[in-house]
């Protein structure tokens, strides 16, 4: 695996401990509810104006709200295993994949060569009086070669960023290669001003790296500078 492999993998197995720990919490609040209904004979009713109808109420209460905790907490299990699933189902090259060039790459003759063998079926086709594949066909694998081909040639402007680090009124700007970022740095919390100026301009506060940032760009960096000079501290 590479890096990016491996966070992903990291990220899956987060989530299928996030949903095991929601399944046991579930099953506790299950067997929570259903120990406080066995405390409460069958066919009990409430006894309304008895100096027990309040603490029967309360009871009741805890064996809805432990019932009703049980299935939140079971949703939120399937929740994190359709995360897990999605990402282990996941095919698509990401761009933030060290080896997503090389992986398009080998897309491009894939879909080169199905073109190719298109382009002969129909011309055998044509020959033996039978039906060709349809035009759209065709059509369809030509513009998806287009859009690999427009991503390659992003990814390999991107890839003519080089790594640095600079310091700009305090603040440390930093072009990741690897974690295919643009990051930014700031000595403490920025102002609401900043904070407001970074999201406008597609920075995204990351927990995990401590920074706020955005996917690499020659433009990235430059609105890194341009909102580093005139930051301001709370």
């Amino acid at each position: 695996m590479n890096s990016y492999e491996e966070r992903q993998q990291a990220r899956a197995d987060r989530y299928r401990e996030l949903a095991q720990k929601a399944r046991e919490q579930s099953h506790a609040a299950y067997e929570r509810s259903n120990s406080l209904a066995d405390a409460i004979p069958f066919g009990q009713p409430i006894l309304v104006g008895h100096h027990s109808e309040r603490g029967h109420r309360r009871h009741i209460e805890k064996i809805h709200n432990a019932m009703r905790q049980s299935v939140d907490l079971d949703e939120k299990a399937e929740y994190y295993e359709r995360k897990v699933k999605s990402i282990e189902s996941n095919n698509s090259i990401s761009s933030d994949d060290p080896e997503a060039i090389t992986k398009l790459k080998a897309k491009l003759a894939e879909l080169e060569k199905n073109r190719e063998e298109t382009k002969e079926y129909n011309r055998q086709a044509r020959k033996e009086g039978k039906e060709t594949l349809p035009g759209w066909h065709f059509s369809n694998l030509s513009g998806r070669i287009r859009s690999v081909k427009q991503r390659i040639a992003h990814l390999e402007q991107l890839a003519k960023v080089k790594d640095s680090e600079e310091e700009v009124n305090d603040v440390t700007i930093k072009v990741n290669s690897e974690e295919n970022r643009v990051q930014v740095f700031f000595p403490g919390i920025p102002s609401v001003e900043t904070r407001t100026k970074l999201k406008r301009n597609g920075f995204r506060w990351s927990r995990y790296n401590g920074c706020w940032q955005r996917m690499i760009s020659q433009w990235a960096v430059q609105l890194a500078r341009d909102i580093a000079q005139e930051v301001s501290n709370d």
